[in-house]
């Protein structure tokens, strides 16, 4: 059975630059935030749809196929399991290894572009006909949040309090709890981070990886796309929040029922 490496994050908990990372490793393939959905909901929110293609990203960002091959395989409309079928045996055939860092936006969170199904499609389906190695991040829910509301225009419309944390909850009860990096220790020993990571994926470690970082191409927020090093984040909360509303945040019932949940995490 083949091998997939799949890397799951909600949005604004360091999946871009730690994909980046990873992709910047020796003989590594990146397709990043990939769905089963992927081109449909890139349509509706009103993205070039065709960069959420996986053919496309194999092509254009990582030389996998000639013009007449990425030509023919558009063309031929190809249910998407084929894709990423016909994506990792070329990459197989080039010695190299294929990391999918999922959408997992689309499956926990989705509004208003679609309703989440609480469940990780891309592993659901790519689970039957491949052997999955996967890692899941974590960050803490209540930065996870601050950092949404900050940079993502159309969150505070559609996802109150509630609705975040019951999706936060449903993507950490859906991880593989050995599995599980922090967003934290990242940026604390980055180095230590990817290394474990890199076991898990079986996949060749190596501390010169910042050297490759401006090679990849990948999907996410500007920083990210552009970094070629990582740096320290601050604590927002602290920036952001008095004490009235960490008291009051305190006294949520699904977030002190989250936190207990994590409570070997955070």
């Amino acid at each position: 059975m083949k091998i997939l490496r799949l890397v799951h994050n909600l949005p604004k908990t360091g999946g871009t630059i730690i994909s980046k990372c990873l992709g910047a490793q020796k003989n590594v393939v990146l397709l990043s935030e990939i769905h089963p959905r992927g081109q449909e909901i890139r349509d509706k929110m009103n993205k070039n749809s065709f960069i959420g293609d996986p053919i496309y990203q194999a092509y254009k960002w990582n030389n996998l196929m000639t013009d007449e091959e990425y030509k023919n395989y558009k063309n031929d409309n190809k249910d998407f399991e084929s894709k990423i079928d016909f994506i990792i045996e070329k990459v197989l055939s080039s010695n190299k290894y294929l990391i999918i860092r999922d959408w997992s936006f689309v499956d926990f969170f989705g509004k208003p572009y679609t309703e989440p199904t609480n469940r990780n499609m891309l592993l659901k389906i790519l689970e039957k006909k491949f052997k999955i190695l996967n890692v899941f991040i974590l960050r803490s829910p209540i930065e996870t949040l601050i950092s949404c509301y900050k940079n993502l225009p159309f969150f505070k419309n559609n996802y109150d309090l509630d609705f975040f944390l019951n999706a936060y909850r449903n993507f950490f009860l859906s991880a593989s709890k050995d599995r599980i990096f922090k967003y934290e220790d990242f940026f604390n020993k980055p180095n230590d981070v990817l290394k474990q990571m890199c076991e898990i994926l079986k996949i060749e470690y190596t501390d010169e990886y910042t050297k490759n970082m401006r090679n990849v191409m990948l999907t996410g927020n500007k920083k990210g796309i552009e970094s070629h090093e990582i740096f320290k984040k601050s604590i927002e909360a602290d920036i952001v929040m008095n004490k009235q509303q960490k008291d009051n945040l305190k006294k949520n019932k699904l977030y002190t029922k989250l936190m207990k949940e994590l409570n070997n995490y955070y």
